[in-house]
């Protein structure tokens, strides 16, 4: 029962990660791929574990964060242009695999706890600057990623090259990639900021 009561929700997601992580982990389309994917997974992941005793975030925010940090795991294993995602993609007419747009969008949900850090430790007194800084940061990193994929890709062999990046054909896809790690972005700010009554 004690042990019970000890559990809490970020608990809970991270087991859940640590079982979907092992179960991608078997047999990955890619190891390249998988392995670099997984990189960048575990880049937010150990820092929310290390500093999860000092600085703990909402339950909200890390639901939000949990959502990209699964899609990007199931990404890594299926590489984005071959997860099931017909379902979706059929819904809208799409003959492109857009998962991994999604996948982007759920980067913006980064956004809410940035914000929601800036205004627990009160280090802006300004509203707008605390609505625009976290859309700011995740366009920067956004853009930040976008350099260190095409730097990867370039890199790798060919074809772990175009299944990293994944852009499908689409010449445009790191501005629509960004673009939809902004809109989550936005979203996520006005969430908080109704959440949390700062309108």
């Amino acid at each position: 029962m004690f042990i019970v009561k000890k559990i809490k929700l970020p608990h809970i997601l991270f087991i859940i990660y640590i079982a979907i992580f092992l179960l991608c982990a078997y047999k990955p389309y890619d190891f390249k791929v998988w392995f670099f994917e997984n990189l960048t997974v575990l880049v937010v992941v150990i820092p929310l574990v290390v500093t999860y005793r000092t600085f703990r975030f909402s339950n909200t925010a890390y639901v939000l964060m949990f959502v990209w940090i699964i899609m990007h795991t199931i990404g890594g294993h299926f590489v984005f242009k071959n997860v099931p995602f017909d379902f979706v993609n059929n819904m809208f007419g799409w003959e492109r695999n857009n998962y991994d747009r999604f996948a982007h969008f759920a980067v913006g949900f980064y956004a809410f706890p940035i914000a929601e850090i800036l205004h627990k430790k009160g280090l802006v007194n300004s509203k707008v600057v605390l609505f625009l800084f976290p859309v700011f940061a995740i366009f920067t990193v956004a853009s930040v990623y976008e350099i260190i994929e095409w730097i990867a890709a370039s890199n790798l062999d060919p074809k772990a090259g175009l299944d990293y990046v994944s852009a499908q054909g689409d010449i445009w896809d790191a501005q629509k990639d960004m673009l939809c790690d902004g809109i989550g972005s936005v979203l996520s700010t006005v969430f908080y900021f109704f959440k949390n009554r700062l309108y």
